[in-house]
């Protein structure tokens, strides 16, 4: 199948582009200055296009059946530029006849309704949009991702102290998922063109527990990271960007991760019994992901 990915140059959309090629799909990776590259030896077909570009967006949908949309976080990124991205993507896929489904990456929970944390709003906003259209967009949502343990502020503690910090309080159940089984959850998707219209919470087959101490032959503690210590390292880190509020940013980080940590519906735990039974995938354990992604490190 051929299938088009946006956001082929950041880590989501690099992880989708691989599980299609090794699937024996074809996929071809968009991006604003795409630079050629293989995957297993195979060169993969990019695309350059900017969402402003319209006629360079429609180019790259040509005779694609699928598209995976991956779009920039509005946590980070301005949020107006972004939903526009989305309404230029889906007027070019209107525009173009061999697109039978749009997979949403919304790379976060998206509750229904809202919760008044802005980047959800944004998302269901862009979602809201493209079906508005006439698309037919299924939204795959993931709770929390295993990959984000080894970068940014997560990582150090990690290495240096054997601890997996985080501002997850003890009693939260946390569905973690890895990049490629999203990947693998939306290729699963992407052949089921009656989800159309379903909104899709994904994450792991299992809670973090021991499972990283197994993987990496350590042992790994955790550290709950207060709610307000973590907006304030975060704020703290984007008061260097000068296209990013960081009092706006804290408080909206502040909103989001008190509804993750005590919102009755728990966010974070997804039942994949009930999604596996809809988009079978092979997912990894925690363990075969820490052992995939043992850090150099920890060799």
């Amino acid at each position: 199948m051929k299938v088009v990915v946006f956001g082929a140059s950041g880590v989501q959309g690099a992880a989708q582009v691989a599980a299609l090629v090794r699937a024996g799909h074809h996929p071809i990776a968009v991006s604003r200055n795409p630079k050629p590259f293989s995957i297993d030896g195979k060169d993969i077909q990019t695309s350059a296009a900017d969402f402003t570009d319209h006629a360079a967006l429609q180019k790259s949908m040509q005779d694609a059946e699928t598209i995976f949309l991956n779009l920039p976080s509005t946590s980070f990124q301005p949020a107006e530029s972004t939903i526009a991205a989305a309404k230029a993507v889906g007027e070019a896929a209107k525009k173009t006849s061999s697109v039978k489904l749009i997979v949403f990456n919304t790379s976060m929970p998206v509750p229904d309704e809202s919760k008044g944390i802005e980047a959800q709003d944004h998302r269901r906003e862009m979602r809201t949009t493209l079906r508005d259209m006439g698309l037919p967009v299924v939204s795959i949502q993931p709770v929390c991702f295993l990959d984000n343990l080894l970068e940014g502020w997560a990582w150090p503690p990690i290495r240096d102290r054997n601890t997996v910090v985080y501002c997850h309080k003890p009693t939260l159940d946390v569905s973690w998922i890895g990049l490629d089984d999203v990947a693998q959850l939306m290729m699963a998707a992407m052949i089921k063109p009656e989800l159309a219209g379903r909104n899709i919470p994904v994450g792991g087959p299992e809670t973090l527990a021991e499972k990283l101490a197994k993987a990496w032959d350590r042992p790994v503690k955790h550290e709950f990271q207060t709610i307000d210590d973590f907006c304030q390292k975060i704020g703290a880190a984007m008061r260097e960007r000068s296209n990013i509020n960081a009092d706006v940013l804290m408080d909206q980080m502040f909103r989001a991760y008190t509804w993750y940590n005590d919102a009755p519906e728990e966010p974070f735990k997804v039942d994949m019994d009930a999604v596996l039974q809809e988009l079978p995938a092979g997912l990894s354990t925690i363990e075969e992901w820490g052992r995939r992604h043992k850090p150099d490190v920890f060799q």
